[in-house]
């Protein structure tokens, strides 16, 4: 029994520190998804202003930079607010299905603990 009790609160532990890395790198990941954002317009802006021809497409290029740059930017704190979503879910699935029997993550229990949600909320609409 004391070996489980142990085990059990490592577990709680590393929930803890992995709850802390996780947020911190979400608000990480959201900051420099905008600064790249912003850098990515910022350089069209100040491109779309310049002449370019023929004989001079660096121009064209470097606002061609700042779209890529820009769109990294989007696709990171598209990413971060997907991660964000899935680790919520995972956490609700796990809560809703440990009352039954041990909590199992997978796709099909996401839509099932979805369903679950929606007909209580439903539910409780009606009732109320």
């Amino acid at each position: 029994m004391g070996v489980k009790k142990v085990f059990k609160g490592m577990g709680k532990g590393f929930l803890i520190i992995g709850n802390t890395i996780y947020s911190k790198s979400f608000i990480i990941a959201q900051v420099s998804g905008l600064l790249l954002t912003i850098a990515g317009l910022i350089v069209i802006l100040i491109m779309s202003g310049k002449k370019f021809g023929l004989t001079n497409l660096k121009p064209l290029f470097t606002m061609i930079t700042g779209v890529v740059i820009a769109l990294v930017g989007l696709i990171m704190i598209g990413v971060s607010y997907g991660i964000r979503w899935k680790h919520r879910m995972v956490t609700r699935v796990g809560n809703i299905e440990a009352k039954w029997r041990d909590a199992r993550r997978s796709t099909s229990s996401l839509r099932r603990a979805y369903n679950i949600n929606k007909c209580n909320k439903l539910r409780s609409r009606n009732e109320g």
